[in-house]
């Protein structure tokens, strides 16, 4: 903060607050839209110093000044409680904060005396030009409203429930005046926007359901490709997408997806547990367990939240039955991690086991091409609302996975690029099927034990020989070749 900023924040402190005695319904004030009658000329000036002031602090759209912004607007709506260009401020500044819960509140709470103190609209008026003084006057209360409301849903991933409230204000507004309903739509680009997200995401879900498993990552895919972010229905665009690339065969793909998710929401329930299964499919079996012990630590917080809740509603339930049937998962898991099983190399690079060394290559370019950590985090798109703090976490926690991803394709790689470590690989995982057959699922523990008692560090070795090629995290798509030149 500078010196004259300073200087202009105690001033603006020091002016007292003269209260009002009773409110005037003088709407019209050009200062701020105001519109209340005063006991005190102070109280005006103060309020007009407020809103300027206040106007500049949102400017800079930085959570510290947004916060400063807001201390000031509620000072002033002390004054005057019904001012619109003070109410519409606060929205705005706890939009930047994030606090979207409280701007839809507060825009709701305040509508229907916004609505009784606006200028009244002629019935009989035919709207024709947006620009309107009667159309400006009669339905700004409620465009300011239904765009803030919107912002809001977008941000919590209500796309439904926003794009409902709007077709509400629509139908008041043609109530009004029969050209009313467009003017929404004209006056508030963003729901377009939701309109065509929800609208693929939910062909998506329906061609997943028909089976059309390469539609519906096309279509989750157009619903990602929106240039204003909105996190959590991202995170369920990317969640979803996995489950159609799981289907498709693309493990390493619905992986790095779920990942995409989980970083943009770290309590999201489903893509936890979906990534777990995609790791035990590929036989990593620590990094399952490793989800399954978050997902077991979120589902006790859920059980501890409800428990404080009266009554027992059935989310409670789900989340007691839920954590019965991960721990149990989780308990497998970690039995499985400690016998070192090998990765299921084919899987990992989506290829059979009877394709070519070049077929193996050409899979591992696009697979390391695809996942390369400093790629990881292109497709997420930077909203002005999140923090820089908040977006270097997920930034580093997407990376961070991506690492995990790239070494796991790096590992399978080695092993199958080599001829002899790849026919001895080949002969172990014959081996593991036969057992598998001849036992079933069921009775693998004892199997392992008595007839493949070399798997307990077999994991291990192939790591060594992973590490022998000289990868890591910042190698290309070729062993020991830098990808930056």
């Amino acid at each position: 903060m500078g010196e004259e900023e300073e200087v202009r924040e105690r001033e603006m402190k020091s002016v007292p607050i003269v209260r009002k005695r009773e409110k005037g319904i003088g709407e019209g004030s050009d200062v701020g839209d105001i519109g209340y009658k005063y006991e005190d000329e102070m109280n005006l000036v103060k309020v007009s110093d407020v809103i300027n002031h206040s106007a500049q602090l949102l400017l800079r759209r930085t959570s510290s000044d947004a916060e400063r912004a807001l201390e000031h607007i509620n000072e002033a709506l002390m004054i005057s409680s019904y001012s619109e260009k003070l109410l519409e401020m606060k929205a705005e500044a706890l939009l930047m904060l994030c606090r979207y819960e409280e701007v839809i509140r507060l825009c709701i709470e305040t509508l229907d005396s916004a609505e009784k103190n606006a200028c009244p609209l002629d019935a009989d008026c035919q709207v024709t030009d947006l620009d309107n003084s009667q159309l400006a006057k009669g339905f700004s209360f409620r465009i300011w409203r239904c765009s803030m409301m919107l912002k809001a849903y977008f941000h919590l991933g209500k796309f439904e429930e926003g794009l409902s409230l709007l077709e509400q204000q629509q139908e008041k507004m043609s109530a009004i005046n029969k050209s009313g309903s467009k003017v929404l739509d004209s006056l508030i680009p963003l729901a377009a926007i939701l309109r065509e997200r929800l609208h693929h995401k939910t062909a998506g879900n329906a061609a997943f359901q028909a089976g059309r498993h390469a539609e519906a990552v096309e279509h989750y895919t157009a619903a990602l490709s929106c240039n204003v972010e909105s996190r959590p229905f991202a995170a369920v665009c990317y969640c979803n997408r996995a489950a159609a690339y799981k289907a498709l065969g693309q493990i390493t793909d619905a992986i790095a997806d779920c990942s995409l998710a989980i970083a943009l929401d770290g309590n999201y329930l489903k893509a936890l547990s979906r990534r777990a299964t995609l790791y035990e499919i590929i036989r990593d079996y620590a990094q399952a367990a490793s989800d399954l012990r978050r997902l077991v630590c979120l589902l006790c917080k859920g059980v501890e939240d409800n428990a404080n809740q009266l009554g027992i509603s059935d989310k409670s339930i789900n989340y007691s039955n839920d954590l019965k049937q991960n721990r149990v998962r989780l308990s497998e898991m970690e039995e499985e991690a400690r016998k070192e099983i090998p990765l299921d190399m084919y899987l990992i690079l989506g290829v059979e086991p009877s394709v070519s060394i070049s077929e193996i290559k050409k899979a591992y370019r696009k697979a390391a091409l695809r996942h390369h950590p400093d790629k990881a985090g292109q497709s997420l798109t930077r909203s002005d609302n999140v923090d820089d703090q908040i977006w270097k976490v997920i930034a580093e926690e997407v990376h961070r996975d991506a690492d995990k991803l790239f070494k796991i394709i790096g590992e399978a790689y080695a092993v199958l690029s080599d001829p002899a470590k790849r026919a001895r690989y080949d002969e172990e995982e014959e081996i593991r099927n036969s057992q598998k057959k001849r036992h079933g699922p069921f009775g693998r523990n004892n199997v392992d034990a008595q007839y493949y008692p070399f798997e307990q560090s077999s994991r291990r070795q192939w790591r060594e020989a992973y590490r022998s090629y000289g990868y890591s995290s910042t190698r290309g798509s070729e062993p020991g070749r830098s990808s930056r030149k």
